[in-house]
């Protein structure tokens, strides 16, 4: 007899499974009868959790996007650097390159989750009555993004000249167009020149 689980942790188990398929082969693989097979359940369970495609997609898009908040909201450590103490805009830059490569190393561990999020995105903007995942994905991404900016502004001592979420919308725009060209041509050095680029400009909108 198949132990008990919470509903709860059934829901878990099955949007980890529909990832899995997901990031090895696409959002159209991730079927109620194929996470079934998977997860080892029944088809009348996944149908109990989930009673679309569609809402496992949703799942599916908010675990993504709390996985990248929760990596986003660790506090940045910074190395120390020699007695000479450095101007404030070199010290912002290299914060920000910091916590730029702390996200860009979880983009680079994970290929298949970074191509699965812009398949949902795509499916969600033509799909109408998903149009709210895509507006969700970008809303958290902001949002995340945000706090990190905060918190890099905060630890060196500057401000920011405009309004924060501003700033983090430019920032995830460079983030997804250095990530997306990454996944066409896998040249990690050159993603992290593009991102390294991206935290001087960032530096001229701080004081």
């Amino acid at each position: 007899m198949r132990a008990y689980r919470p509903i709860a942790d059934r829901r878990r188990q099955l949007i980890d499974t529909g990832l899995a398929i997901g990031e090895r082969e696409g959002v159209a693989a991730v079927t109620a009868r194929r996470v079934a097979s998977e997860a080892g359940v029944s088809l009348g369970l996944v149908s109990y959790c989930f009673a679309t495609k569609d809402d496992l997609t949703v799942a599916m898009a908010q675990r993504i996007a709390e996985d990248t908040a929760e990596v986003a909201d660790e506090p940045l450590q910074l190395a120390p650097r020699d007695s000479v103490p450095e101007e404030r805009s070199s010290e912002l830059e290299r914060a920000l390159n910091a916590a730029l490569k702390r996200l860009w190393d979880l983009h680079e561990a994970a290929p298949g989750r970074q191509l699965l999020t812009y398949e949902i995105t795509t499916r969600a903007l033509r799909e109408p009555r998903l149009n709210d995942v895509a507006q969700l994905q970008y809303d958290t991404a902001v949002r995340s993004c945000g706090g990190v900016l905060q918190h890099v502004a905060d630890l060196v001592g500057a401000t920011w000249d405009r309004d924060v979420e501003e700033v983090s919308s430019l920032a995830v725009m460079a983030i997804d167009g250095a990530t997306l060209r990454w996944l066409v041509d896998k040249d990690s050095e050159a993603a992290l020149r593009r991102l390294s680029d991206v935290a001087r400009m960032l530096t001229t909108m701080a004081h």
